[in-house]
């Protein structure tokens, strides 16, 4: 980030003033609401510099097969035989279980914004960097930067349909063997996952005009010495 360019004079005096704690907190302060704002919005910062929705959780479905009979939605279903105890001894027993299709308990929400906790712990830092050039750090939880830019995975990858695949599971252990149902509780991508890009740590092209006036604003106080 550059202000200028102006006269040398003009250079040298707003080069000291980005020296100045209070104008550079502005600067931080402007750039993290718009972040945070971005992730409360569901909007963020498009290629052309304009304001785009972030793109919301897929709504990802499985069928998987359950003895407990729905009120709709049946897609199949079929006669197994359980090992049942009964008055003390272990008897067959004939059961009908029903094929049904199950949907992730997150679909159509914001990763960014759901579990609150990447508004809650960004943090955007400025520091001078020489001349009219001030350094932008924005500090947050490590997912962000990869929702940011968009990621690929190679797989296999765990993902949770239902609150119980998520707190049930350790990772690195088999979900089959935690009680967890595959298709209803989770699913496996065994290929891996593509994450498409959000982009909400850049303000828009508009939102960068507003800091510049404020900042303008704050430059102008530091330069007649009223900071």
């Amino acid at each position: 980030m550059a202000y200028g360019p102006g006269r040398e004079p003009d250079r040298r005096r707003i080069a000291k003033a980005l020296t100045n704690r209070k104008v550079l907190d502005g600067i931080a302060k402007a750039v993290e609401r718009y972040a945070k704002g971005h992730i409360a919005s569901g909007k963020g910062r498009g290629p052309n510099g304009e304001a785009v929705p972030l793109q919301p959780l897929k709504d990802l479905q499985a069928e998987y097969w359950t003895t407990k009979k729905p009120k709709e939605g049946i897609l199949a279903t079929r006669q197994t035989v359980v090992m049942s105890k009964v008055r003390g001894k272990i008897v067959p027993r004939t059961v009908t279980e029903y094929l049904v299709r199950g949907s992730s308990y997150r679909a159509g929400g914001q990763p960014l914004r759901d579990t609150g906790e990447l508004i809650r712990s960004l943090k955007v830092r400025a520091e001078h960097a020489g001349g009219t050039q001030v350094t932008v750090i924005i500090q947050g939880p490590l997912y962000g930067i990869y929702h940011e830019l968009g990621f690929e995975t190679d797989g296999p990858n765990y993902i949770p349909l239902t609150r119980k695949g998520v707190r049930s599971h350790s990772t690195g252990n088999n979900p089959n063997a935690e009680g967890l149902n595959p298709g209803k509780d989770f699913l496996m991508a065994w290929n891996g996952v593509k994450v498409p890009a959000r982009p909400f740590m850049v303000p828009t092209n508009t939102e960068w005009s507003e800091i510049g006036r404020s900042i303008r604003l704050g430059l102008a106080r530091v330069l007649k010495g009223k900071t």
